[in-house]
Parts: structure tokens; C-alpha cells; sequence
């Protein structure tokens, strides 16, 4: 147990076996996200692959983490990407438990939407040991102490601000909703239209397409980072405040529209693993960007004169983004090239025998899609489709 004094420190790790064990979860969220992948249920494949990505980042998260060190005036995380550092002047504390699991932690600086600026602990990760003496600190330190700390009140200016900030993300986040089904329903369209969706552009060479959209997506990095930049010397208060509402808005809107700019590639080139992977440098873009309650009180001149600890969030979107579009290069090459193009499952040749579904490259028109059974091509060819039960039976032609 540790003393009381309040210049210990707790040191947090977390057991070596149980992050081995967390790889299986890993695994389990990937194998999961490329089931729905391959589902050709479009709302499935959406649902799978968000949820997949959210466990897989959870998991990443915890595994990533190195020590989380708590002192009276700040907590620490020592992770992969960096060190993050948050104050306790302001702390709000909320803990959590799934029925058969341990207790977990999330310390929050101000507020309790002020995500990219709090520090989960796992207390599942934690021995039994460990987690009585953080619960003994969090009680003993940050809510007896001297120095009490308090989260910052709903009514502040700082935290109204803030919200206001917050609402332009989720309002955007709300959008990009709209997005994904938008995407769902196309996707169920071009199933039902062609054996085999190569894009509308196939005849042009997809890497130069796909370069420039990439490169649009690096290039909103620099953009958004400027708009992080405080407008600190504005003299006129509501000057200010407004200005920073409105940088606010655009970081929510550059980092959305990185996520909408897949649905416009992969109708060019057909793969759905640009349309993922633009979504998910969206993403990652939007939760690196988001509102950060030290910012607010940089802004409006709130935090306490003799605070002598200073927030440390880093930022590694672009590196995580970087890291992503590789592992995802590598994915489409050594894959089949229809795993991740639109295709039906069940094609057949006029005698109804099952045959492989192919493109035939020249969707130029909208048109022009067939298959090729073994050994021979039609141009007057009919597929049955099937493999959303309900849906199986319906025919139609192709070519001309």
C-alpha cells in the first residue's frame, strides 16, 4: 500500500500475459471485421468492420500502454505513440463495470466529453493488488487531499464553448452516419446490377487515382493542423471566441470530408478497401482532431495563473494514417482482386453450372459487365443471384 503522503507516486502496469491474451481479442476483432467484409451484405460489412475497428483500436490502446503514473498534480501515460499528460487541478474521474469483469478508470481533465484529453485505466489488465491501491489513491489523493480537485462547472465559459465545439464534430459525425448508408444502398444497387463491379473508370489505371486521393488526404493534414492554432492574439473577446468556433467547424468538416472522399474512389476504381481506408484516415483524422478542453481555456484565458502543469496530448494521425495505408497496399496485393470489388456469389453458365464470377472491364458506360464461364465468354448471359435467402431467385440479363 502506499503511503499517504502526497509526494508518492502510483505507478501503473499492466500484466505482460494478459496483453499477450489480448491478442486473441485482436484477432477475433480483425477475423470479424474481414467476415463482414466478405459478407457481400452491405449493412453487415458497414456494422462488422465499424465494430471491428473499435474493438481493435480499444485493444491497440491497452497494449500500447507501457505505465500510467499517477502523482498528485498530473497523471501520466507512457504509451507506443508518446507520452500523454494531463492535470488533476480540474480532474473528473468516472469508473466503469461489466458484470464478471474488474473495475476500470477514466480520469478526464474538465469535463467529461473532453475525450482526447483523459486517461483510461484497465483495471482488467491491473492485478487485484494494483487496483486497490489506485482505488485507495483516487480516494485518499485526488478527492481528500489538500488540493482537492474539481471538474470544471457545466455553466463556465470555458465549457460552453467547448460543447459548442464538441456539437460541430458530432453534428458532422452524424453526417458521415448518412454517408455510410448512402454507401449501403449503392452497394446493394451495383450487387444487383452486375456479376461484377470493377468501377465506372475501369479502363483508367486505378494507382494514379488512387495516389491522388491519398495525396489529398496527407495534404489535410498540414491544413488541420493550423486550424488547431489558437487565435490567442485577437484582442476583441466574441472576435476570438468566434473565430475559434469557426477553425473548429472546418477541423470537423476537413477530417469528415477525408472519410466522404472514399465512396467517389471506389465507385472509380471499384475496390472497397479504398472506400475503408479513406473512412478509416477520416476517423482517425477526426479523433486526433477533436476538441480539446485546454485549447478553450488557452482561448479564452481560463486556466489557473499558477497551474505548472501543462496538458500533453501528442498527435499521430499522420504516422498512424501512414502506417494504415501500408498495411492496407500490402492486404490488396496479396489478395484476390475480387475479394474487394462487388461481386455475386453464386454465378452460373447457361447449363446452371456454378462459375467464377468476372469482370469484363468495360464499365466505362455503366455498362458492359458479364461473366465468363470455363473456357468461354458470353455476351448474352443470365446469373441467378442469390445468398440473402429472401432475395435468392431473382434473375437477370447482362450484355448485349
Amino acid at each position: 500500500m502506499p503511503s499517504s503522503s502526497l509526494n508518492k507516486r502510483l505507478v501503473l502496469t499492466y500484466s505482460v500475459w494478459k496483453k499477450l491474451l489480448a491478442l486473441f481479442g485482436l484477432a477475433l476483432a480483425l477475423l470479424m471485421a474481414w467476415a463482414g467484409f466478405l459478407s457481400h451484405f452491405f449493412i453487415l460489412e458497414v456494422s462488422f468492420i465499424l465494430l471491428g475497428a473499435y474493438w481493435a483500436w480499444v485493444i491497440l490502446g491497452t497494449m500500447s500502454t507501457i505505465s500510467i503514473t499517477l502523482y498528485p498534480d498530473k497523471i501520466v501515460k507512457r504509451s507506443w505513440l508518446g507520452e500523454t499528460t494531463i492535470p488533476t487541478h480540474a480532474l473528473l474521474v468516472a469508473d466503469s463495470q461489466e458484470q464478471g469483469s474488474a473495475k476500470s478508470w477514466r480520469f478526464f481533465h474538465g469535463s467529461n466529453k473532453n475525450t482526447r484529453e483523459s486517461i483510461q485505466v484497465a483495471g482488467n489488465f491491473l492485478s487485484p493488488e494494483l487496483r486497490l491501491w489506485l482505488d485507495s489513491y483516487r480516494r485518499n489523493i485526488y478527492r481528500l487531499g489538500s488540493f482537492s480537485s474539481r471538474p470544471l462547472s457545466s455553466n463556465s465559459a470555458v465549457c460552453v464553448e467547448f460543447d459548442k465545439a464538441v456539437s460541430s464534430f458530432r453534428f458532422m459525425a452524424v453526417l458521415t452516419g448518412v454517408y455510410l448508408l448512402v454507401y449501403v444502398i449503392y452497394a446493394t444497387m451495383l450487387y444487383w446490377q452486375y456479376p461484377v463491379f470493377a468501377g465506372y473508370a475501369a479502363q483508367l489505371p486505378a494507382w494514379p487515382v488512387r495516389l491522388l486521393f491519398v495525396a489529398v488526404a496527407l495534404a489535410a493534414y498540414p491544413l488541420l493542423q493550423t486550424l488547431t492554432k489558437p487565435p490567442v492574439n485577437v484582442p476583441n473577446y466574441s472576435l476570438r471566441v468566434a473565430q475559434a468556433q469557426q477553425q473548429a467547424f472546418r477541423s470537423a468538416l476537413i477530417a469528415n470530408g477525408v472519410a466522404w472522399l472514399g465512396l467517389p474512389l471506389f465507385l472509380l476504381c471499384g475496390n472497397r478497401l479504398d472506400f475503408y481506408l479513406m473512412l478509416l484516415i477520416g476517423a482517425i483524422y477526426y479523433y486526433d482532431f477533436y476538441p480539446r478542453l485546454s485549447t478553450w481555456e488557452s482561448i479564452l484565458q481560463a486556466a489557473p495563473e499558477a497551474q505548472s502543469v501543462q496538458v500533453t496530448v501528442p498527435r499521430r494521425s499522420m504516422q498512424v494514417s501512414l502506417a494504415l495505408l501500408g498495411g492496407l497496399s500490402l492486404a490488396s496485393y496479396a489478395g484476390n482482386p475480387n475479394d474487394f470489388r462487388i461481386r455475386q456469389q453464386d454465378c452460373v453458365d447457361d447449363m446452371g453450372n456454378p462459375v467464377e464470377c468476372k469482370s469484363s472491364g468495360s464499365h466505362g458506360s455503366g455498362s458492359g459487365s458479364s461473366y465468363r464461364g470455363n473456357g468461354g465468354s458470353d455476351s448474352h448471359s443470365s446469373t441467378r443471384r442469390g445468398g440473402f435467402g429472401f432475395f435468392g431467385g431473382s434473375h437477370s440479363s447482362f450484355g448485349g
